[in-house]
């Protein structure tokens, strides 16, 4: 029974360093056609320096996020935490999605 949980958290672990990616690639897209600003402001300066250095400090900074809270999976409040996190990356993809056309009409202007 232990090793199913550990493999559906691994799952999500897994969802979150992708939708991470995701939501890094969309940020730089829509900010980079005028549609949006990244809001948190230590990763807009690091955005407006370079989007691979962007790229790179967002995948290192959530994936060692995810490794400490999967190092810590044996406490409820980490499980918790992956689960809240995964969620809020899914519905950060899904207004992404939704944002999508907007985004296109002004690209092709």
């Amino acid at each position: 029974m232990q090793y199913r949980a550990s493999s559906k958290l691994m799952v999500v672990a897994g969802a979150v360093i992708v939708l991470n990616l995701v939501d890094a690639v969309f940020t730089i897209a829509y900010t980079h056609v005028g549609f949006a600003t990244e809001s948190n402001p230590l990763m807009h300066g690091v955005l407006a320096t370079s989007p691979v250095v962007f790229m790179l400090a967002k995948l290192a900074l959530v994936s060692l996020g995810v490794l400490l809270l999967w190092r810590l999976r044996h406490r409820r409040t980490a499980v918790a935490g992956l689960v809240a996190v995964s969620t809020a990356y899914v519905m950060l993809v899904c207004y992404h999605l939704s944002a999508m056309p907007e985004a296109l009409q002004l690209a092709a202007r």
